[in-house]
């Protein structure tokens, strides 16, 4: 698991995560998760994590503009995916994802 300083856990947990720190014998002070992971997490996990004296804390995640890399991507739709994605610094399955929206919308 990622450790932040302070024995604070940064990362998405899954429930194996959570059995895991339930069951374990170190101490966790706190968990840092997005807003979305903590919504997914089961109610009875918050609760028992809670009752631990293992702090929550909700952070809001800053998304980049898709127009801007939807831009980026048409500049070079010509070009294979793999290429786009090395020259633009952009993951692959974003650019298959963009690739995919903007052929659609040619489509009508």
């Amino acid at each position: 698991m990622a450790k932040g300083t302070d024995n604070t856990l940064k990362r998405k947990l899954s429930i194996k995560d959570i059995v895991s720190i339930l069951n374990s014998k170190r101490s966790i002070d706190k968990i840092i998760v997005s807003e979305g992971t903590y919504h997914h997490l089961p109610k009875r996990a918050i609760i028992s994590l809670k009752q631990m004296g293992i702090k929550i804390e909700i952070v809001q995640l800053k998304r980049g503009k898709k127009s801007e890399v939807k831009e980026k991507i048409k500049r070079w739709m010509l070009l294979p995916a793999k290429q786009i994605s090395k020259r633009e610094g952009i993951p692959l399955r974003t650019v298959y994802y963009h690739l995919r929206k903007i052929r659609h919308e040619q489509e009508y």
